[in-house]
């Protein structure tokens, strides 16, 4: 199960209700959050499989839905031991 954890700004309570982002994440041997990868505003992830595909995941913005289907971003990425 992967879980999201907004960030509200404030110290003393820094993190929202966490949102539910879906099950079957455990395909992946790697996740990261990368930032907002294509300009619109939206924080982004990228995931590697044990097979050595990268996969992205669009930032939506929408809390209930907060990533897009992933799509696939060529394969070998299994050479490095981790992804930044």
């Amino acid at each position: 199960m992967l879980w999201l954890y907004r960030g509200t700004g404030n110290a003393g309570a820094p993190f929202a209700v966490r949102t539910r982002i879906g099950g079957g994440w455990n395909t992946y041997t790697q996740i990261t959050g990368v930032g907002d990868m294509t300009g619109d505003g939206h924080p982004d992830l990228l995931a590697r499989d044990a097979a050595g595909r990268l996969w992205y995941y669009r930032g939506t913005g929408n809390p209930a839905a907060p990533y897009a289907p992933r799509v696939q971003n060529g394969t070998g990425w299994n050479t490095y031991t981790s992804l930044i």
